[in-house]
């Protein structure tokens, strides 16, 4: 029926503008300190004409500090340090959520107003969706979850803030991800993302002419390659292989990015992994430089003690064929924390489904169906009359 939805459905585009930043447990006030730093958000999120929705998916709020806390109260279970604990990390979220909340009042037209469509937090994990107003009513069905994937599953210091949501007649789902660390663990991180992709996470939808109207390969919903369009993005952590730390510098400041590209862990799982869950998923063509790692405060990479090569951590990848279209893929010179955040703007085709028109070829589509198993079966009972 999907491949008939032309028949019986109406159509609307809808514009997506997602930001994605490993803060570095940086706070708004980080931000306030420098009017450059100041008008960041200002500058992603007011662009010509204002999104549908925006998305804001961040990454390490806490610092590490904090998270190796959280893990020691994990397992002592200490129950007065856990609340102290906790208390700390909400006051960093409801800080981030106030700040976007007054940078999406400053920033958009007045008569075009936003609203808050959901926020999440796990550990440094944060996720906060706006919408406009005007468009506030098509969205139902919203549903959350999060996928744990640091210490063996046991820690959200990794893992994944995933939300659903249904507009109009189409199934969109979100992924905030932060995955396993270090120049060796890619197939780590494969691993955080196979577990992530194949999770079930929300509840299945029970109605058989729903699930065909809104999911997709026959899916009920309950997870994320279910839905119609899904866009993830994060601190994938996926570093340049087989090349020193000066090696990149050179070739970053030489623009020589294919070279670099060429050895990005992600593009060769890509590549090479047949068996790679993101393989259903595409990347705009990356043109701007290594997003990680850089000395805070300076657009130097690097220059500690551990010499970290450059790398494409921040990332964002849509699925959606047909569905979803991306028109711009950028970095952006934030220099309070040691990544430097990207955003994508994306064009969403959205689907109105007509319920009799819908009826009319789902009839269409049996009568089809009966046709050619007709035919089938009279081929294949000339084929075995030819054989005797």
């Amino acid at each position: 029926m999907q491949g008939h939805d032309f028949e019986y459905c109406t159509f609307d585009e809808l514009s997506a503008q997602v930001v994605t930043w490993n803060a570095g447990a940086a706070t708004p006030s980080h931000l306030r300190c420098e009017n450059r730093e100041s008008r960041f958000l200002r500058d992603t999120i007011h662009i010509k004409a204002a999104p549908d929705l925006i998305v804001f998916a961040f990454q390490e709020l806490v610092d590490l500090e904090d998270k190796k806390m959280t893990a020691k109260v994990l397992f002592k279970g200490n129950k007065r340090k856990d609340s102290a604990e906790h208390e700390h990390m909400s006051r960093q979220y409801r800080a981030w959520r106030d700040y976007l909340i007054n940078c999406v009042e400053e920033c958009m037209p007045t008569d075009e107003p936003y609203q808050v469509l959901h926020t999440a937090n796990m550990v440094g994990l944060f996720s906060c969706i706006f919408v406009k107003t005007s468009q506030r009513h098509r969205v139902h069905k919203i549903y959350a979850g999060e996928i744990k994937r640091g210490m063996g599953g046991l820690h959200g210091n990794k893992g994944a803030l995933i939300v659903r949501f249904i507009l109009d007649d189409s199934s969109i789902c979100l992924v905030n991800c932060h995955l396993a660390a270090g120049q060796t663990q890619t197939s780590n991180r494969n691993n955080d993302i196979t577990a992530i992709l194949e999770s079930e996470v929300f509840p299945a939808e029970r109605d058989t002419i729903t699930r065909s109207n809104i999911f997709i390969d026959g899916g009920d919903g309950s997870m994320i390659l279910d839905h119609e369009i899904c866009i993830l993005n994060g601190d994938l952590n996926y570093r340049i292989d087989t090349m020193g730390r000066d090696t990149v510098i050179k070739a970053v400041n030489a623009e020589n990015l294919p070279k670099l590209l060429e050895r990005d862990q992600l593009l060769v799982s890509l590549r090479r992994n047949p068996m790679f869950r993101l393989r259903t998923f595409r990347e705009s063509p990356i043109l701007f430089a290594p997003t990680y790692k850089y000395d805070v405060g300076s657009d130097r990479y690097d220059t500690s003690e551990k010499r970290r090569a450059p790398a494409w951590c921040d990332r964002i990848l849509y699925r959606g064929a047909g569905k979803v279209k991306q028109l711009d893929y950028r970095r952006h010179e934030l220099r309070v924390s040691d990544h430097r955040p990207v955003s994508g703007l994306f064009k969403m085709r959205i689907k109105n489904i007509l319920v009799d028109m819908r009826a009319q070829t789902w009839l269409h589509c049996q009568q089809r169906f009966a046709v050619t198993k007709r035919n089938l079966a009279m081929e294949s009972r000339y084929e075995g009359e030819c054989f005797d």
